[in-house]
């Protein structure tokens, strides 16, 4: 069992791997909101799921979900019990970005996993509701009841700016309505905007992402968040499809579940023993945070976390 003086002591490491990379990452700017951001923050956060914590850098700074809220959207469809969730969505990897149309072309507007954009999109359609406010809303209230907490808020800044610029994402919306994988394209891409501008924090992250280190149950709050065998489908796609098309590097580096947004937030899953979040918004050409990237590569290593030790 890590102590919490070990942790701490292996997250100041994980802070100077991060710091060494800082300088090669460039923040998401097709975004203007996230083009203000700071390239030089990082911060890192770990809960175990006996309630010990630890923490490093920035770890109050908010910044946006983005791609890591498909996990969530995910695991809240999961949770209401939507019939037939995948019978319009595959969950094969892609090998292409992650706002790629290419492959809905081929394959008559079927998103190829729900981590793509075209594939969260399509989840976003199937939580309940019948306006976006209202699954925008039923969500947050999902994040904020398994916790026990206060929902999460919507960086407001963030949607305005997604919502103006979206173009790309919106005609992923509009490609899919054609083919009928979704209804209301307009409706669906508001809710996947809004879902995308929730604000954390690296803390509030990782606290967050505890049910899905110990299979479905939040372990502070004892609530069944979703089942057994749901959670173990969502750790599966999170570790191939969870980082986009650098998914398999980061598999030999890392050895993780993990999911990516161009905010710069990581978060990764240590079945059975742990939650951490990184944030760092420099990011590779990919889209993953550099940092966040170095730092978990840092203290997977030296805690032997991976799941291919």
């Amino acid at each position: 069992m890590t102590t919490e003086k070990e942790l701490q002591e292996a997250l100041e490491r994980a802070r100077q791997a991060a710091l060494r990379v800082l300088h090669q990452g460039r923040v998401a700017t097709y975004i203007p909101e996230l083009g203000k951001a700071d390239p030089n923050l990082f911060a890192m956060s770990v809960h175990l799921l006996d309630g010990t914590k630890a923490s490093i850098g920035d770890t109050d700074r908010s910044f946006s979900m983005q791609s890591v809220s498909k996990v969530f959207s995910l695991a809240a469809a999961m949770h209401a019990k939507c019939e037939d969730l995948f019978a319009k969505v595959s969950v094969e990897p892609s090998g292409d970005a992650f706002h790629s149309i290419v492959l809905l072309e081929e394959e008559e507007g079927m998103p190829r996993n729900p981590f793509v954009n075209a594939g969260a999109i399509a989840i976003s359609n199937r939580l309940p509701g019948t306006t976006a406010k209202a699954r925008f809303e039923y969500l947050r209230r999902f994040l904020g009841d398994m916790c026990g907490e206060h929902p999460p808020e919507m960086d407001s800044n963030v949607w305005l700016s997604e919502t103006n610029t979206g173009h790309r994402n919106r005609a992923l919306a509009h490609f899919m309505q054609h083919w009928q994988v979704i209804e209301d394209a307009d409706g669906t891409i508001d809710t996947y905007f809004r879902q995308c501008a929730i604000s954390v924090t690296a803390k509030s992250l990782a606290r967050y992402g505890l049910f899905l280190a110990n299979k479905g149950v939040d372990p502070l709050t004892e609530k069944v968040v979703i089942s057994a065998e749901e959670n173990k489908m969502l750790l599966a796609l999170m570790t191939t499809c969870g980082l986009y098309d650098a998914v398999g590097q980061f598999a030999v580096d890392v050895g993780l579940p993990a999911k990516s947004g161009v905010s710069g937030g990581i978060l990764a899953i240590v079945p059975g023993e742990m939650s951490i979040a990184a944030f760092g918004p420099a990011l590779d050409g990919k889209g993953n945070s550099v940092g966040g990237i170095a730092a978990l590569q840092s203290l997977s290593n030296e805690l032997g976390l991976s799941l291919f030790n």
